[in-house]
């Protein structure tokens, strides 16, 4: 060929350009993903490396991609048009994880219609691998938080320190250590999890062998934080808590991390010595790579005039949903005297209060009914039920309760008051129609039905018990 660099950059320059096109339509999802990954000490902090790792990928791949003249792939555009209305809708009542799968799935669906399926098939691996830094794995925290403590609980039963633990607080005779979001382990099991995926993509071993290397990964990504949490408690307690590191313990977690999953590159390498596929030498010569350049020029032109078509699909659904969105009203404050100091004052809403008893206590009935006039600005209090400014967070837990004749289950947690420093307890719930939510995801998805018909209310039901 005469412009070899043509068929080895065009492709996958050209897929990373798609990608900026897409950040440029749809700002506040790709900031949001860079947001994500600007914050090192949680969860996605490794965003950026598996971004890195995907652009190497895509470009190594692409050298040994022959391109190829393929059947008119126009469906692919219901998709675009599907998945643009899909952000939109997500992006108007702020559903922030399904904004960021439809912009990624947005991704793949452009390059299959432009560059061709055969293309988008042959770098599968680096765009499959981008899935680890897309954030819904922080949907899974809870579950690591309980499973750390958990297993801190059980090796501290064959140690002989004394200490007291009540769901995720260990209190120790010197101060209390709490197992929180930011201790679950879930950044040591996701980076744990794609370097071992990465470590035996290419690797010529049995499927058998590759999942046993990538279990082992992920185990001994869970364990070092167990091994973590378990030191910094012998380390907070034989020191009284004075150590530097119970205040700042991510590079010790961090080196310890590299220390243990180490352990993943020897297995590779036994297992890459005794267990490796022999692979038959062909004689035949390899498939013929190189293409004309009319070809690439032809090819190079089809995409052009997809990409317009795609940004024609993607500028006429926007223009079909901003139409269609209400006028941004106002937050306004229509707390009772009763309950300002207590919730939150998110969003424009109703709100109605009453004395009610509950087991034998005397509590509050506190009912709001919220209008969803704004787009995106997550209306509806899901992260800050309570005034935050007022109360801190002592516990809390799902329990089941028996109210109105009715058993369901709603979310407990206990407050702390910054003024007066008394204790309260607080029930809370979602309503859409007839169905009660403590899921608060869940709840999200009751939204899009207000989006159909608002003919019923999202409300939030709260008791609380002073």
């Amino acid at each position: 060929m005469k412009y070899p660099f043509l068929r080895v950059y065009s492709y996958p320059v050209m897929a990373l350009l798609f990608l900026g096109a897409l950040s440029l339509f749809f700002t506040n999802t790709a900031n949001s993903y860079i947001e994500k990954w600007s914050k090192f000490d949680e969860s996605l902090g490794h965003g950026f490396l598996i971004f890195a790792i995907v652009i190497f990928e895509v470009i190594k791949l692409s050298k040994s991609y022959t391109p190829r003249i393929e059947a008119k792939r126009h469906f692919l555009l219901i998709g675009i048009i599907f998945l643009s209305v899909s952000h939109e809708i997500s992006a108007f009542w702020g559903i922030l994880i399904f904004q960021q799968i439809c912009f990624y799935l947005l991704w793949l669906t452009i390059i299959g219609y432009a560059l061709g399926l055969s293309y988008l098939k042959h770098i599968s691996f680096p765009l499959a691998f981008f899935l680890f830094a897309v954030p819904f794995w922080e949907f899974s925290n809870t579950f690591f938080v309980d499973l750390t403590t958990q297993a801190v609980t059980f090796f501290l039963a064959f140690s002989d320190l004394t200490v007291y633990i009540h769901q995720n607080f260990i209190e120790t005779p010197y101060g209390i250590i709490e197992v929180a979001e930011g201790c679950s382990g879930i950044r040591y099991f996701e980076i744990a999890f794609a370097l071992s995926v990465y470590a035996v993509h290419d690797e010529p071993l049995s499927y058998r062998s590759k999942l046993l290397i990538i279990i082992a990964g992920i185990s001994l990504g869970i364990i070092t934080n167990w091994i973590r949490v378990l030191g910094l408690i012998y380390i907070g307690y034989w020191s009284e808590m004075t150590s530097p590191l119970m205040k700042e313990h991510d590079t010790y977690g961090f080196l310890l991390f590299f220390v243990v999953i180490s352990s993943v590159i020897f297995l590779l390498n036994f297992l890459r010595k005794h267990y490796s596929l022999k692979t038959k030498t062909l004689k035949t010569e390899a498939l013929e790579d190189v293409v004309s350049t009319n070809k690439i020029h032809f090819i190079l032109q089809q995409s052009t005039i997809k990409l317009s078509l795609i940004i024609i699909c993607l500028i006429s659904s926007l223009f079909l949903i901003n139409k269609q969105q209400p006028a941004t009203t106002q937050k306004t404050n229509n707390a009772s005297p009763q309950t300002e100091k207590l919730l939150s004052l998110f969003g424009k809403f109703t709100e109605s209060t009453k004395e009610i008893s509950f087991y034998g206590e005397q509590c509050l009935l506190i009912d709001r009914d919220y209008d969803f006039t704004s787009s995106g600005s997550n209306i509806f209090p899901y992260d800050a039920i309570y005034n935050r400014k007022n109360f801190t967070l002592l516990t809390q837990k799902h329990k089941k309760i028996h109210f109105n004749d009715d058993n369901f289950d709603v979310n407990e947690i206990h407050l702390n008051s910054l003024l007066d420093r008394n204790s309260s307890s607080m029930y809370y719930w979602y309503e859409y129609s007839n169905y009660k939510i403590k899921n608060k995801y869940l709840a999200k998805l009751f939204e899009i039905n207000y989006l159909i018909s608002n003919s019923s209310k999202m409300s939030l039901k709260v008791i609380w018990c002073k």
